[in-house]
């Protein structure tokens, strides 16, 4: 069985990289980095954003919450109050306070 072998020159050509890849290497890897971080970082002003806003609304909305509880309720009263004479007939009444 043979095996491969590597030289001592192709090994450390394999493994050595020059110092100035090695410096554009670490650049390169920053920059990634950095733009990983901005994306990040605009993603969370996006999301501060939209919950201000969203604050906002409900500030607004906040003092017309009373009315419209208020409206909603006597809107309630009143349909139950339209309900009650179809629900109950006048002649049934009358039928069973007779007998």
């Amino acid at each position: 069985m043979k095996t491969g072998r590597i030289t001592d020159r192709t090994a450390r050509a394999a493994f050595e990289v020059d110092a100035l890849v090695a410096v554009e290497r670490e650049e390169e890897t920053a920059r990634m980095e950095r733009l990983e971080v901005e994306l990040l970082l605009a993603e969370v002003d996006r999301e501060l954003v939209a919950e201000q806003r969203a604050a906002v609304v409900r500030v607004d909305r906040s003092f017309t919450d009373a009315h419209r509880a208020w409206r909603a309720s006597r809107r309630a009263g009143r349909e139950a109050l339209r309900a009650l004479p179809g629900r109950f007939d006048a002649a049934e009444y009358v039928a069973e306070e007779a007998a």
